[in-house]
């Protein structure tokens, strides 16, 4: 992450925040304050910053702002924090488009900060149309694709058809909200106290939008097109079985870094 900060970062009182910070709880205090430290000049505004943190706030609503493959992303309590799990679908989608005439045509599903599509377009040519139900999410994609080529931004459900007027993509990718019901209650407040609701919520057994994705949005890949989905660490079997009971061929499950099945993958029929 990039601040930009004056002379008198020498005179900020680390110690104080770090204190703060230990007062909550705050498993990584130093690490913290230095981010906290950079993120204002004004002594009173780091001391407010400290605060929130130590409430249980998440540390990127506090400071704004977090990376994502290498990017820094404008983040508030209307998207989801990007997290390092989601990177593994934007790398294999930036792999999958090697090949593909240029500009590739990429769809954001489910966008939230816009991250996923936002990173595709810092690493391929792209026509990219970033796609959420929540207007203030698509908001802060807009700031986080801001001096980007080609991209457009679209309010739709995702559990409904897409418009008709949509071009044909070639790559669709999407982290959907996949988090069944009865999990609810086993999150971390700092979860379900302070990101939003609907970005998380997958219906009673978490595979709701999966279900309506590749009922429905297949008609919006054109013939051979690709759809990426991040998953639930329980739910890559019965993802691949929805994609396969859509006419989807090439079903692929990749893992990430902890050996969990994380992204789910299928092509359009032709």
């Amino acid at each position: 992450m990039t601040y930009s900060y004056g002379a008198d970062l020498a005179l900020m009182d680390l110690p104080k925040l770090r204190e703060i910070l230990l007062s909550g709880g705050i498993e990584r205090p130093g690490w913290e304050a230095e981010q906290i430290a950079k993120a204002s000049q004004n002594e009173a505004a780091r001391k407010n910053l400290a605060q929130r943190r130590a409430s249980g706030e998440p540390l990127a609503y506090v400071l704004g702002e977090w990376d994502f493959y290498g990017i820094t992303f404008k983040v508030t309590p209307d998207v989801l924090i990007p997290r390092a799990d989601t990177e593994l679908l934007a790398e294999l989608a930036i792999g999958w488009a090697v090949g593909v005439p240029v500009p590739v045509r990429v769809l954001d599903l489910c966008c939230g900060s816009g991250c996923l599509g936002v990173a595709l377009a810092h690493n391929i040519s792209c026509d990219l149309t970033l796609a959420d139900l929540s207007r203030a999410a698509l908001e802060i994609a807009a700031m986080n694709c801001k001096g980007l080529p080609s991209v457009k931004t679209l309010c739709c459900d995702a559990l409904k058809p897409p418009p008709k007027k949509l071009p044909g993509f070639d790559l669709l990718v999407c982290n959907p909200p996949y988090i069944a019901r009865d999990e609810w209650g086993s999150l971390d407040f700092s979860v379900t106290g302070y990101e939003p609701r609907m970005a998380l919520d997958g219906g009673e057994n978490g595979l709701t939008f999966y279900e309506a994705i590749a009922g429905q949005w297949h008609t919006a890949l054109t013939p051979g097109g690709r759809a990426a989905f991040e998953v639930g660490y329980t739910q890559a079997g019965q993802v691949c079985d929805i994609l396969r009971e859509n006419g989807f061929s090439g079903i692929e499950v990749f893992k990430d870094l902890s050996g969990i099945e994380r992204v789910v993958t299928g092509i359009a029929s032709k």
